[in-house]
């Protein structure tokens, strides 16, 4: 069919083997054409309205398969670092693959919690562990003042007519009350909480040699201090931060150098921050320690976690670590970058 509403069919018309004539049929189809017309809007109707039921359909079985998935996704996105666990009423039983792939994820995110949590006591205990050592070296320090004061006491009170040993004995007990004053000050900056945010003084590198001398003299260590950087320098950085590497980075070495070895502390420009390098005169530093100090992964098993947070708070402050032998010097060196005393 032409789409010609009139239809002619023509035929010869014969008589004993000949043709004679021919006839021609008209046929009006105009119905037919309307009528093939509508089939066919039908049919193009009916199968678009099938397509979109159909892949509706199919969007729908797909979202909700997946809906697991991107609960899934979304609680990884919205843990901003640390990772939550996803409600057991969102959990697809139904779904043996993927119950399994979420509970295995809130497995994870279980032993993530316990792992923070267990760094956060291990800190904590390095924390005490560090203080528990300095504490034995500072009594020992603020012993020896004692007895001399002591002593001084006892003098003025037996010879109280005489000026001139009372003089002496006055300036001794100044002295060594200067001494304890110095010491008790540097313990209560190295501990106090109210000095967060604070900016980074020349003053606090003597606090922090006034609290480790002791832990060095009494393994008869020699202890080369040198503080460059200016205090406009300084007060770039936040104190309390910049204290605690130091204070850890100052202990590990100490104990790394052993009876008789070196203990360096270097402070100077670099650049537009500040360096401070640590170095001893002790035995190279462990693969396990090298991890600790300069790697992000798992913390190996065993040891403390001093090297540990010295990484972190370098991490946070933006700055970087570096490691170097050099002849029988272990020297660690931070470089941090300026951030104004209010970066605690």
């Amino acid at each position: 069919m032409t789409g010609d509403p009139v239809l002619r069919v023509a035929a010869p018309l014969q008589f004993q083997g000949r043709t004679v004539g021919g006839i021609v049929t008209e046929l009006d189809v105009t119905d037919l054409l309307a009528e093939r017309r509508d089939v066919t809007l039908w049919l193009l109707f009916g199968n678009a309205l099938a397509t979109a039921v159909l892949a509706f359909g199919g969007w729908f079985a797909v979202a909700r398969i997946l809906r697991p998935v991107g609960a899934l996704v979304q609680a990884m996105d919205a843990s901003g670092g640390a990772p939550r666990p996803i409600p057991k009423a969102e959990i697809p039983h139904g779904d043996p693959g993927l119950a399994r792939l979420i509970e295995t994820y809130n497995r994870m995110t279980t032993a993530v919690e316990e792992r923070a949590e267990a760094e956060r006591r291990l800190a904590d205990r390095e924390r005490f562990v560090s203080l528990g050592r300095l504490s034995s070296s500072l009594a020992h320090e603020i012993n020896n003042p004692l007895g001399g004061l002591l002593n001084a006491a006892d003098t003025i009170r037996s010879y109280a007519d005489r000026p001139d040993v009372v003089r002496q004995s006055a300036e001794l007990m100044q002295r060594g009350l200067g001494h304890l004053r110095d010491v008790t000050r540097a313990i209560l900056d190295q501990n106090r909480l109210d000095r967060a945010g604070l900016p980074l003084r020349p003053e606090d590198f003597e606090d922090l040699r006034l609290l480790f001398e002791p832990e060095a003299y009494g393994r008869g260590q020699k202890l080369d201090w040198r503080v460059a950087a200016g205090a406009a320098l300084l007060a770039g950085q936040p104190a309390a931060p910049v204290r605690q590497v130091a204070l850890n980075l100052l202990l590990n070495a100490g104990a790394a150098a052993g009876e008789n070895g070196q203990v360096g502390l270097n402070v100077e420009n670099d650049g537009d921050g500040l360096s401070i390098s640590v170095s001893n005169t002790g035995a190279a530093m462990s693969e396990a320690d090298l991890a600790r100090l300069l790697a992000s992964g798992p913390l190996p098993p065993g040891g403390g976690v001093g090297l540990r947070l010295v990484h972190d708070i370098v991490a946070g402050l933006g700055g970087r670590l570096h490691h170097d032998r050099i002849g029988d010097q272990t020297v660690i060196r931070v470089n941090l970058p300026v951030h104004g005393g209010d970066h605690a």
